[in-house]
């Protein structure tokens, strides 16, 4: 086997010692996030049938380990010949055969939940979690990318839609608390409703409107309610609900 010298290899996404033959475009490409940075299609590295080795410039079918007698370098420390990942960096990489792709971070630290259908971290299992069915086949709610097959980690709020953890981060720092999905809360929001409640109670309301009251729907436990018009709350009341409150309030 040749000697393995201590160059870059590989990409900035992966460390490798091959080359993708792309199917799709028949060029040549370090890794498929290379090949998605640089065409306007996507590249399923699935359906690769032919790499160059970077040692030698071989060109062969896929395999571990180079063909040519005087290279035989091992393409990646971790391999796996059903997703053709190739990756010299330790990442703790394992093969979900439910979830039909590699993943990493250690298969001790994540146990397949068969509704999601998808691995989770494994506190999960132990205080529970929302299971909504294929979540992670569908896109981030923010950046509209892929999730489930992104080197991006994703967040999981309590509602169980995932998004990008650094679409999460931009959600917070713009403001922005409620999952896009769903609108439940991302956070423990409770200080900011006792705030609220504060604010109301110290807000005066106008006589004409005191028995006026709004129907609201909670977005977080999605139950129900009535409550007492107010300019400072009741986000999620409707129009209607306040027009229909002063129709019967002017026929009472």
């Amino acid at each position: 086997m040749a000697d393995i010298n201590e160059k870059a290899i590989g990409c900035v996404h992966y460390k490798r010692r091959a080359k993708f033959v792309t199917p799709c475009c028949k060029k040549i490409y370090s890794c498929r996030y290379c090949h998605d940075e640089n065409e306007e299609h996507y590249f399923n590295r699935k359906t690769v049938s032919e790499l160059i080795c970077t040692e030698c410039n071989t060109r062969q079918k896929v395999q571990a380990n180079c063909c040519n007698p005087e290279c035989g370098v091992r393409f990646g420390k971790y391999t796996c010949l059903i997703c053709n990942l190739f990756d010299d960096e330790d990442k703790s990489q394992f093969h979900c055969y439910l979830c039909g792709i590699c993943r990493v971070g250690g298969r001790g630290r994540f146990f397949h939940c068969k509704v999601c259908n998808m691995c989770l971290p494994m506190q999960l299992k132990v205080v529970g979690h929302r299971c909504v069915e294929n979540v992670s086949r569908s896109n981030c709610p923010v950046c509209l990318e892929d999730i489930h097959t992104s080197r991006i980690p994703c967040h999981i709020p309590a509602c169980s839609h995932l998004i990008h953890k650094t679409c999460f981060e931009e959600l917070l720092s713009s403001g922005h608390y409620a999952c896009p999905t769903c609108q439940s809360s991302m956070l423990d929001m409770k200080q900011l409703w006792e705030y609220l409640d504060s604010e109301i109670l110290a807000t005066p309301m106008p006589k004409e409107y005191e028995n006026y009251f709004v129907d609201i729907l909670c977005k977080d436990c999605h139950k129900p309610s009535t409550s007492s018009s107010s300019s400072e709350g009741n986000d999620s009341a409707t129009k209607s609900s306040v027009e229909n409150n002063r129709k019967n309030n002017d026929e009472a």
